[in-house]
């Protein structure tokens, strides 16, 4: 007796793709690709298949397969880190891509995609600004998107530009009224954004100098310390310009933090991270301890436990960095 397969075929015998099986078939033409074409090739497909672009009878269909394009699009990006789960709106992915004529037609279509939020509160404007098309930005303006918009978690669009390193962006954004604060700065900082921060540097009203964290008291110095231990894996040199951006400033070398009474000197030899990714073989992280040291950052002042950044250098054996602090003379400046 010949045992009947049951399968679910077209007319034409070939079995129909899932939609998992389209969206991958739909990126691999692109492939293989770095991180930041990847995510351009999702942001177009993205745009391409996006449910509000659909009739009401098909929208059903149209957001599985755009949540399957969301779910390829998580598991290519896997060696390059975490993604923030999120469905962006189609005006949003317009914005972002920068395609001023698409966006034009979906708000020409509905006004209010201009301030239309994602599921985790963030608006158009903010997308503009990340993928740095002033066009599209001006474009969402116009049709009454607003500047001072922020998140839940109090992001702000010139944050959002910030963190993309688009300087113009922030310098337009900021010239069409924009304010730019310690929190900008702080976060920018310590991403090593070193094109935003100039822009953002120099459009802040306060004293650069007296900007701290609300938790620790960390300074923009100790910031760009603690970033080039935790994200300077690609391009530690934008931390280094970063560096130099602030001393220029003026933000005080041997201010110290709220928690442990360190300078940024301290703050920086005296991180684990110099042993776990063997920083001392790194002529970058290296040429921060110079900087430091040639700005005048003490190698002998005591934090609140009595350890100085020879000390701290000392005790988990780092030679080279020990070598730079002992070659300046001793200063106890504080």
């Amino acid at each position: 007796m010949t045992k009947v397969v049951h399968s679910h075929k077209h007319a034409d015998g070939i079995k129909p793709l899932s939609h998992k099986e389209t969206a991958r078939a739909l990126f691999a033409i692109h492939l293989p690709c770095d991180g930041s074409k990847l995510h351009r090739v999702y942001l177009r497909l993205a745009l391409q298949h996006h449910p509000d672009k659909r009739p009401e009878a098909e929208r059903k269909v149209a957001t599985t397969l755009f949540q399957a394009i969301s779910a390829v699009y998580e598991e290519l990006m896997q060696p390059y880190g975490r993604v923030i789960k999120r469905i962006k709106t189609a005006a949003a992915i317009a914005a972002e891509l920068g395609d001023v004529a698409e966006l034009k037609r979906l708000l020409e279509e509905l006004p209010s995609r201009a301030n239309e939020e994602d599921n985790v509160g963030a608006f158009p404007l903010m997308f503009a600004a990340r993928g740095g098309s002033i066009e599209a930005a001006e474009l969402l303006l116009q049709h009454g998107a607003d500047l001072h918009a922020r998140t839940p978690f109090g992001w702000s669009v010139l944050l959002y530009a910030g963190l993309s390193d688009h300087g113009d962006m922030v310098r337009w954004l900021v010239g069409m009224g924009a304010k730019v604060t310690s929190h900008e700065l702080t976060l920018v900082t310590y991403g090593g954004y070193d094109k935003s921060l100039d822009a953002l540097l120099d459009l802040f009203s306060g004293n650069v100098s007296e900007v701290r964290t609300s938790d620790t008291g960390n300074t923009l110095l100790h910031l760009v310390c603690l970033g080039m231990l935790n994200f300077a894996k690609t391009c530690p040199q934008r931390y280094l310009r970063c560096a130099d951006m602030l001393l220029q400033r003026r933000v005080p070398v041997d201010a110290l933090d709220l928690k442990k009474g360190r300078t940024s000197l301290q703050t920086y030899v005296g991180h684990s991270k110099w042993l776990e990714k063997d920083f001392e073989s790194s002529p970058a992280h290296l040429a921060l301890v110079l900087r430091l040291c040639k700005a005048g950052a003490s190698g002998i002042v005591n934090d609140f436990a009595g350890s100085s950044a020879i000390s701290l250098a000392k005790s988990q054996d780092l030679m080279r960095v020990c070598s730079i602090l002992q070659s300046f003379p001793p200063t106890s400046a504080l």
